[in-house]
């Protein structure tokens, strides 16, 4: 950033908020209902989108709008905002789901990235199997996630770190593997180019790994808003472990701190210096 003084940097972060404003960061959340796409939501952006253990979070196809405290950039708050197509769950209701799916096709193309929210431990994949072929011409940046991993067997979670048990882990890799194969031929891909990640958005589990998944999918000239939007960190995790002493929360933190924890405030200006 040297050679650029701080009334033009001043603008440059002006502008930053200014595109945030016409085209805010835009993501699709699909899957069958009561994976947890809103409890996602909320857990990687700290937003509020109202969930319910027994009944439907959303009930329209519309997007959200939502106003965010965007993390400092040159020591300045960015006014962000996100748009969300956190949309109705599939699979309620028979007569529904085509008027759902007509939808879909139109609103997905939109989205930097489209997260597709799995149950880890239903083994029943065929209604997102069928999903996904019914829609795989509009899934061109899509991430898979295996949400509710604390309910994999043998549902041995380790509370003192707040991680999956031996056991669990061994399991959530198989499962991963399971659901590439099998979604990637619903999707007529190869497994490989499909990623799949396992994570517990209750117990803020592996967001890192599941937020660079979604920036490592998004178009790279927009992968600074959301890195500005995200609002998670290794602390967030933690938190909620229980029985470790300071020191070894401080250690673990840093241990598992990801580049999605990092903000590239250089490459954004360079971005918006050359008008990408």
């Amino acid at each position: 950033m040297a050679g650029l003084s701080l009334d033009i940097l001043g603008q440059i972060v002006d502008g930053i908020a200014e595109e945030f404003e016409k085209r805010p960061p835009t993501l699709g959340v699909v899957g069958v209902s009561g994976v947890g796409k809103s409890s996602t939501i909320n857990a990687l952006f700290r937003t509020s989108l109202p969930t319910s253990p027994t009944l439907r979070g959303t009930s329209r196809f519309t997007p959200q709008h939502i106003a965010i405290d965007g993390r400092k950039v040159m020591r300045r708050g960015v006014a962000a905002a996100l748009k969300v197509y956190d949309s109705v769950g599939l699979g309620e209701d028979m007569e529904a789901d085509p008027g759902y799916l007509r939808r879909y096709r139109e609103h997905l193309g939109k989205c930097d990235c489209v997260l597709w929210v799995t149950s880890a431990r239903n083994r029943a994949v065929a209604l997102d199997q069928s999903y996904m072929a019914e829609l795989k011409a509009h899934l061109p940046h899509l991430v898979v996630g295996l949400n509710q991993a604390d309910l994999v067997e043998p549902m041995n979670w380790s509370a003192r770190y707040n991680i999956p048990s031996v056991e669990q882990e061994r399991h959530l890799a198989e499962i991963a593997a399971d659901r590439r194969e099998r979604y990637a031929r619903a999707l007529g891909r190869a497994a490989e180019e499909l990623p799949v990640i396992s994570y517990c958005a209750k117990r803020r589990h592996n967001l890192s790994q599941l937020f660079l998944q979604c920036l490592t999918t998004v178009p790279s000239s927009r992968r600074w808003m959301f890195q500005i939007v995200k609002g998670f960190t290794a602390r967030d995790w933690l938190d909620l472990a229980e029985g470790l002493s300071a020191e070894e929360r401080a250690a673990l933190e840093a241990k598992f701190a990801t580049k999605a924890d990092g903000l590239d405030v250089w490459g954004m200006l360079k971005s918006r210096l050359s008008g990408k």
